[in-house]
């Protein structure tokens, strides 16, 4: 599954790759949405555990971060943190009482040729530098949603035209085999390989091409290039 977003900064194609239903997670999700003064956010979140608990609660963090950047506040995922314990806190025995979630959360600025990426333990972006390198930058790495605890706020990374950004759920860089690093090298040598003059789908096919039949988790990629 997948759907192009474009503007005139940028063009963003997505996908979800389901896990093997043995080890499936289930409460991945991604999300692209205007903001003011043309900028565009990107969001890739996952929420632990599955089945309708997970879902429910990957529903109500999507809700959330888009009222937030109504607001049109910087990209900090503290307030989305607030957001998840007040709800936790106020869940029924019923209800999925306790929301654990990792998630990044960029916006681009095509004025200022700048992405602002904040993650709330989640594996940082691959984004393009100003050399044209594509790296995953090293990043705070803040601390998972859910437990009150302050994540990083935003690290404004140049993105110049052209540039690639690359995010995607942690199931396309770890499982219980390899560590993220190994994954995150994996990644970014699928797309290296693939080359600047490949088409957003193509890239996207090169670095969900790296894993194997039946992945264990779910897997999100989102990316975007600058315009």
């Amino acid at each position: 599954m997948s759907r192009p977003w474009r503007t005139s900064a940028q063009e963003t194609p997505s996908g979800y790759v389901p896990a093997d239903a043995e080890y499936s997670a289930g409460g991945d999700w991604f999300d692209v949405f205007g903001l003011s003064g043309g900028r565009l956010a990107l969001v890739v979140g996952d929420v632990v555990g599955h089945g309708i608990a997970a879902a429910a609660a990957m529903g109500r963090l999507r809700t959330a971060i888009r009222t937030l950047a109504d607001l049109d506040l910087p990209p900090a995922l503290t307030r989305l943190d607030r957001t998840s314990v007040v709800e936790a806190d106020e869940a029924s025995d019923a209800e999925c009482c306790s929301i654990d979630a990792t998630c990044v959360y960029a916006v681009y600025d095509p004025a200022a040729r700048t992405c602002a990426v904040a993650l709330a333990g989640h594996p940082p972006p691959a984004v393009t530098g100003p050399d044209g390198a594509l790296t995953f930058p090293d990043l705070p790495p803040g601390t998972p949603l859910g437990y009150g605890l302050p994540p990083c706020e935003a690290a404004v990374l140049d993105l110049p035209p052209g540039g690639l950004i690359a995010l995607c759920s942690d199931g396309l860089v770890e499982d219980r085999h390899h560590d993220v690093g190994a994954g995150m090298e994996r990644v970014r040598g699928a797309l290296a390989r693939a080359g600047g003059d490949a088409s957003l789908a193509e890239l996207r096919t090169a670095a969900v091409g790296t894993l194997p039949k039946a992945p264990e988790d779910d897997v999100t990629p989102l990316l975007a290039r600058a315009r």
